[in-house]
């Protein structure tokens, strides 16, 4: 007994699927920045800034580096610039957070340290 069906042969008809061009290097900028930014909020506060600046400064620089690089693949196929940009900014402010922070220790351990001696 064969089958035939109702309205002839089933034709399969073949998509292709294109692929939206991405920027990776820009995601990863922005995804580091918020890392960092979560972290490198903690950065002013005395004790558990000093933990925190360590924690934070290195998905800054990373998100700086990679900031960079998805700029300029930002460049060549136009996607990604906001993410780039994003991951910079935020990767520059916590890294100044971090640079200001330790600068003011310094100066109030200097400043602290520095007594006067009346006689």
């Amino acid at each position: 007994m064969s089958y035939q069906y109702p309205y002839g042969q089933q034709q399969v008809i073949y998509q292709s699927v294109i692929k939206q061009p991405s920027n990776g290097m820009a995601v990863t900028a922005l995804v580091l920045g918020i890392v960092a930014m979560v972290f490198g909020i903690w950065i002013p506060i005395p004790v558990l800034g000093l933990f925190m600046m360590f924690v934070a400064f290195l998905p800054a620089i990373l998100a700086v580096v990679f900031g960079h690089v998805g700029l300029r693949n930002a460049a060549r196929s136009g996607v990604g610039r906001g993410g780039s940009i994003a991951g910079l900014v935020l990767g520059y402010v916590v890294i100044a957070l971090a640079v200001g922070t330790t600068a003011l220790w310094i100066i109030a351990g200097a400043a602290s340290s520095s007594t006067t001696v009346v006689a």
